[in-house]
C-alpha cells in the first residue's frame, strides 16, 4: 500500500466516492484514506457468501413448500387478494411476479434456442428469477387468510420452521428481507455498505454491520439449521466478525505497522519460551487455538 501511487488511482475510483470516505473516517493521509476504501471492499466481500446462502436457502425453501401445496408451476396460479382490494403498490407486486416469470421463460428459451411455445422446466425458472422476485412475494397482496391457494399465511410455518412465534408473520419477514435486500444490492453494486442507517461514527458503523450479520444469520436459521451450520463451519460468520472490526480497519489504514522482521520474531519467541512458568495463549478471532509454555 505504501508504494502505490494513490494519485494515479483516484481517477479510477472517483473523487466523489473517495470524499465519502474522507468525510466519514477523517483519515490522516492518502494511505489511511485508501485503507478505509479497501476495508469497505473487504467488508462487502466477507458478506457475499452469507448473502448467497440466504438467497439460495430462501428460494428453495419457498419453492419446496409452494410446490408441495400448489403444484410444480405454483407461480402461474398462486392466489392473491381480490383485485378490487389491492392498493396501487400491491398491484405492482402482483404484476412483478407475472413479469418476472414471463421474462425468465423468454430468456431461457432464447438462451437454449427453444421454440417460443416450448415448456420450460420449473427448476430453470426458479434458478433464473432474481432475489427481488422472492422478497416481492412477501407483499400483502399474497397474504390471503383461509385460502389454500395463497402463499401466506399457509406456508409461513413450513418455510420458517425455526422462527420464534412472535416473528413468524408475513409483515415481519417482509421488513427483514427488504432491509437485507437493500444491503445486498448496495454490496453487489459496489456501494459502501458501512453507511446504511446513517451511522454516527466508525464504531456505530461497525456495530450496524455486526447487527446485519446477525439478521442474515437468523433468517437462515429460521429456515434451515443445516444451512446455518454450513455457514458457521465454513467460517463465513467468523470472517465477517474479523473484518468488521476496528482492529482490521486500523490494520488496513496503517499497513505494516505491526510487522516484525523474521529475526526479531525469532528472538521474541525464544524469549517467551525461556521464561519459566510462563504461558502464552494463541488465539484466532477470539478463540483459543493453542499455547506456548515457557521454561
Amino acid at each position: 500500500m505504501r508504494t502505490i501511487n494513490h494519485s494515479r488511482l483516484e481517477p479510477y475510483i472517483s473523487s466523489a466516492r473517495l470524499n465519502t470516505y474522507s468525510n466519514f473516517f477523517a483519515p490522516a493521509d492518502q494511505i489511511e484514506l485508501f485503507g478505509c476504501y479497501l476495508w469497505s471492499k473487504e467488508v462487502a466481500a466477507a458478506f457475499f457468501p452469507l448473502l448467497q446462502v440466504l438467497e439460495i436457502t430462501l428460494r428453495n425453501a419457498i419453492h419446496k413448500e409452494a410446490r408441495s401445496a400448489l403444484g410444480p408451476y405454483w407461480f402461474d396460479n398462486v392466489v392473491t387478494r381480490p383485485q378490487r382490494r389491492l392498493s396501487a403498490s400491491q398491484h405492482r407486486h402482483v404484476q412483478h411476479l407475472a413479469d418476472s416469470i414471463r421474462n425468465a421463460r423468454t430468456e431461457i428459451r432464447r438462451d437454449l434456442n427453444m421454440p417460443r411455445t416450448a415448456t420450460v422446466n420449473e427448476d430453470r425458472i426458479i434458478a433464473k428469477v432474481t432475489f427481488g422476485f422472492w422478497t416481492n412475494l412477501f407483499s400483502a397482496a399474497f397474504d390471503v387468510n383461509r385460502n389454500p391457494g395463497a402463499l401466506w399465511p399457509n406456508l409461513l410455518r413450513p418455510v420458517f420452521p425455526n422462527a420464534p412465534q412472535g416473528h413468524r408473520d408475513r409483515a415481519t419477514m417482509q421488513n427483514k428481507l427488504l432491509a437485507i435486500k437493500t444491503f445486498r444490492n448496495k454490496a453487489f453494486h459496489h456501494e459502501p455498505i458501512w453507511n446504511i442507517g446513517r451511522p454516527a461514527g466508525v464504531q456505530d458503523a461497525i456495530s450496524k454491520l455486526q447487527a446485519t450479520c446477525n439478521d442474515i444469520s437468523n433468517m437462515i436459521k429460521w429456515m434451515s439449521l443445516d444451512s446455518l451450520e454450513l455457514v458457521e463451519k465454513a467460517g463465513h460468520i467468523s470472517t465477517i466478525r474479523r473484518v468488521c472490526s476496528r482492529e482490521y480497519l486500523d490494520h488496513l489504514k496503517n499497513p505494516g505497522a505491526n510487522d516484525r522482521p523474521f529475526s526479531r520474531a525469532k528472538r521474541e519467541l525464544r524469549g517467551i519460551i525461556r521464561k519459566p512458568n510462563h504461558t502464552i495463549h494463541i488465539t484466532l478471532n477470539g478463540q483459543k487455538k493453542g499455547k506456548i509454555i515457557g521454561g
